[in-house]
């Protein structure tokens, strides 16, 4: 069901456990991303360094989104997986998300935020460009799909 802007879903930082996590997200990623393999996930959250997940939820408390990143480096942090349900897009939620992200990445004290797209992806490529993102590579990964990284200061 679409939103107004009234139900519009609320953005959290989650604070439970990798679990937890994986638990809320699993059907959240198999919505967004055909063919989603859970393994993924469930088998690298748990050791990535300093996760940080925002959650967008509608009112009944159903996660409608998500945007999820981690430490890498002293100041890089690298913004790994995000999306927003089918019937929650076009309201300007990924936008919201990201910003919110970065402002909570900066107060942690990062310098740069990270990211790693399919070549493919060009929504998701166009957003990271007007919101600051530059190209910073291109490499076809293991299974030859073709990847653009992205990197972005944060202004302090």
């Amino acid at each position: 069901m679409p939103f107004s802007p009234t139900d519009a879903p609320r953005i959290e930082t989650f604070t439970g456990t990798a679990a937890e996590a994986v638990a809320l997200l699993l059907p959240l990623c198999e919505a967004v991303f055909p063919g989603f393999d859970p393994g993924y996930l469930a088998n690298r959250l748990p050791h990535v360094a300093d996760p940080h997940l925002l959650l967008a939820r509608r009112e009944d408390g159903v996660p409608v989104g998500f945007k999820l990143g981690y430490r890498r480096g002293e100041s890089l942090f690298y913004s790994w997986l995000g999306g927003v349900a089918p019937e929650a897009r076009r309201i300007g939620l990924a936008a919201l998300m990201m910003e919110r992200q970065h402002e909570e990445a900066r107060a942690l004290g990062y310098r740069h935020v990270e990211t790693r797209t399919r070549a493919a992806n060009n929504p998701m490529i166009l957003l990271n460009l007007r919101h600051g993102f530059h190209v910073a590579g291109f490499e076809v990964d293991g299974h030859g799909i073709p990847v653009v990284t992205q990197r972005k200061a944060l202004e302090e």
